[in-house]
């Protein structure tokens, strides 16, 4: 098991609920229904009982099979390293495209399975992003900030420019990912309005009656 799913069992409802019914073991010892050794003896039974009667956490499938905590996993350990290597101005435009893709990461399946938009939001994470950022890295400091490139621009200044592209897109995918699930509310009020609404089910008045 590698550190990231680790850590992401030790989280997890299946270990806090394997953990809670381990406990049974000892406390049943200490009031004395079992003798100390059967006590400890059964937590590793109960823990397992109690692991596997709780289901796993649904894994969310954004592009062909990719984990979306490799995605969140990805735009973190890129903001450790570039971070601290860019202006402030940069920084937070790369603060601000990650958090945008970490909020909305979790519902992007209201997209619709394999849309452009979930397939461009992991490669904004995954790559876009990053190599932007690396290309910029790459270069000495000074150079980079001052040296004129193409339209009397900066590296600096085009880096700046690709992370507005890249922020707009994700900005206008996030867009469709609230109106998409806004439309679900909106139907899902239409329907119960139909079923329960006025002239339904009219249980004042069968109530008074």
């Amino acid at each position: 098991m590698t550190r990231g799913r680790f850590a992401r069992y030790v989280t997890s409802t299946k270990h806090i609920a394997g953990c809670t019914m381990a406990l049974a073991g000892p406390a049943l010892a200490l009031a004395g229904v079992v003798a100390p050794p059967v006590g400890l003896a059964l937590v590793p039974a109960l823990y397992a009982v109690g692991a596997f009667v709780v289901p796993a956490r649904p894994r969310l499938d954004i592009v062909a099979g990719l984990d979306p905590y490799d995605v969140q996993r990805s735009l973190e350990q890129m903001q450790r390293h570039a971070l601290p290597r860019v202006p402030t101005r940069i920084g937070l435009k790369v603060r601000a495209i990650a958090a945008t893709i970490i909020e909305i990461l979790p519902r992007a399946g209201a997209l619709g399975a394999g849309s452009p938009g979930q397939y461009v939001l992991v490669q904004c994470a995954t790559d876009y992003l990053p190599t932007a950022l690396q290309a910029y890295l790459d270069l000495p400091r000074h150079y980079a900030d001052h040296h004129i490139l193409v339209d009397g621009k900066t590296p600096l200044a085009l880096l700046a420019e690709q992370l507005d592209i890249l922020a707009k897109q994700i900005d206008e995918i996030a867009e469709n990912i609230n109106r998409a699930d806004s439309d679900k509310l909106v139907a899902n009020g239409r329907f119960l309005a139909e079923k329960f609404g006025h002239g339904s089910l009219d249980i004042d008045g069968n109530a008074n009656e």
